[in-house]
């Protein structure tokens, strides 16, 4: 075991820290979509999981990818690859056709989990891959011609799988928005997510009889963390459903006492749409976590806090950074900051030249950690990618941002060329790619513009050889990327302002002109 600045030995594997929660038994650790999991269940059922992942052929470093929404066979499938060193990598359920082959074939899986509602998005990016992973199925078999069915995982051996599993082997494969490039795959370690559960439970001021309310997925590292490693560090139980319903959302609160929450921004603009309620404050929520930088605007955080009797705390938080690396403490808070590393991390504000700036000075933000093995690994198939992002020995985060002369770090805004939609990043080469394949456009410009409930939506400047109508343009991208990556706005141009030095289109001023005259072509996807 190792010592974590300063505090009492406890689990550095993910591996060790499900052993050692088995003792709380029948205690719910997830429940999901109003299935329950215990504590001794998780450890129990992992294990039969883990050793017929060994029965298959899958061992230490080897990918298990799934494509499945919240449940908890999810958490099996991620436990029993702690269990044996494998490594965990849930792809976005939203992913279709090319976005969906390139994650897949990124991951290198030797097993891929599907369920079978998602089955039809698998089958059709089939032709596509290149990769040729064993394929289970959640539910009917028959989904998949000539895959097993995930039950064939369940049931035999019960006891714990012998294997060499270290604090700094790989554990997940997290996908983060790209900004000039696709998404990349963060690999992590496992105490990557320990760490994490710490900051988690230092935040959220954690306690066993906690229940946290994860408003996100699998496949987000604010799901794995909220719902699965916070919760399961600190002996708590973590409740998720399939999909964010703001009709049922405080139904859900008052059903199972959650405690802690953690709604994106958009989520809590929706939220506040409702009509005030004698009931707002009947609940027993005592804290929000995990509040972006950026993400939501003050006046709308301050509305919701007032309104619904809730502290939110506001971080600023990355994948790659082990997430919540700066934070809001109820005790420790300065209006308009995200707070700050509280030790964990340094924090260096540069100018383009990585030249250090003064106090109240925006610039990028850089970040380096003080305790080892808790950020990421690498960006798997992207050397240069990881070498860039670590120039000068220090990460590169692409935000803009200062910190005040106590530390206190506070978010500008993102320099990198990628959008903020639904709490998804979303990648502006990825949609400009998809758009660009159709044969009537020369070439294409996706640019954030300002949403009424927050954060924004996407709009392409489109530069086209013939006349084509903008529903034609989106139809075209709905089989070929993820819905919440489809443009709501549509401005054909005849040419694009263009930067001096590389002729590259000007996206700033792109950006500025907002959403102008452009053709609303999805009224209704906000």
């Amino acid at each position: 075991m190792i010592d974590i600045l300063g505090r009492a030995p406890h689990a550095e594997t993910l591996r060790d820290l499900i052993i050692m929660r088995a003792a709380l038994g029948g205690k719910p650790f997830l429940i999901c979509r109003d299935e329950t999991l215990t504590y001794g269940d998780a450890d129990r059922l992992s294990n039969q999981v883990a050793n017929r992942l060994l029965d298959r052929g899958i061992g230490k470093g080897d990918v298990v990818a799934t494509l499945m929404y919240n449940s908890t066979q999810q958490a099996l499938i991620w436990f029993a690859c702690a269990k044996i060193g494998a490594v965990y990598a849930a792809l976005n359920v939203s992913l279709v056709k090319d976005d969906l082959c390139y994650s897949l074939d990124d991951t290198k899986a030797k097993l891929f989990v599907v369920d079978e509602e998602l089955a039809p998005a698998y089958i059709a990016a089939k032709p596509g891959l290149a990769a040729d992973p064993e394929v289970l199925v959640l539910g009917d078999v028959a989904a998949v011609p000539g895959a097993l069915l995930f039950e064939d995982l369940l049931g035999g051996d019960e006891s714990l799988p012998d294997a060499e599993v270290a604090a700094a082997d790989p554990m997940c494969i997290v996908y983060t928005g790209g900004s000039t490039s696709m998404p990349k795959g963060v690999l992590v370690s496992h105490l990557y997510y320990i760490a994490a559960a710490i900051r988690y439970g230092d935040i959220a001021e954690a306690k066993e009889d906690d229940v946290h309310f994860a408003n996100s997925h699998f496949f987000h590292i604010g799901g794995q963390q909220f719902a699965i490693t916070g919760p399961l560090y600190h002996g708590m139980t973590g409740v998720m459903e399939k999909w964010f319903s703001a009709s049922g959302y405080w139904a859900t609160i008052r059903k199972y006492g959650v405690t802690v929450i953690d709604p994106l921004g958009t989520m809590m603009a929706v939220l506040l749409r409702a009509p005030e309620s004698g009931e707002d404050k009947q609940h027993n929520v005592r804290i929000g976590v995990g509040i972006a930088a950026g993400q939501v605007r003050r006046d709308l955080r301050d509305e919701f806090e007032s309104r619904f009797g809730t502290p939110m705390m506001e971080v600023y938080s990355m994948t790659e950074m082990g997430v919540l690396i700066c934070s809001e403490r109820t005790f420790d808070r300065r209006l308009g900051s995200c707070g700050r590393p509280h030790g964990w991390t340094e924090v260096l504000v540069v100018d383009g030249d990585d030249n250090p700036v003064p106090a109240n000075t925006t610039g990028q933000i850089l970040l380096r950690p003080k305790v080892p093995n808790t950020y990421m690994i690498e960006y798997i198939n992207k050397p240069a990618e990881t070498l860039a992002a670590w120039k000068n020995l220090w990460y590169h985060s692409g935000d803009l941002g200062y910190l005040d002369d106590d530390g206190f770090v506070y978010f500008v805004g993102r320099e990198a060329h990628w959008i903020r939609r639904r709490g998804e990043n979303v990648s502006a080469f990825e949609v400009e790619k998809a758009m660009t394949a159709h044969e009537a456009v020369m070439d294409c410009a996706v640019v954030g513009v300002p949403s009424e409930i927050g954060e924004e939506d996407i709009k392409a400047y489109v530069q086209v050889s013939a006349a084509v109508e903008p529903e034609e343009l989106v139809e075209w991208c709905k089989d070929r990327i993820a819905f919440f990556k489809l443009p709501r706005y549509i401005e054909f141009v005849e040419e694009f302002p263009r930067t001096m030095t590389k002729n590259e289109i000007a996206r700033h001023e792109l950006r500025e002109r907002g959403i102008g005259n452009a053709i609303d072509v999805l009224p209704d996807n906000r």
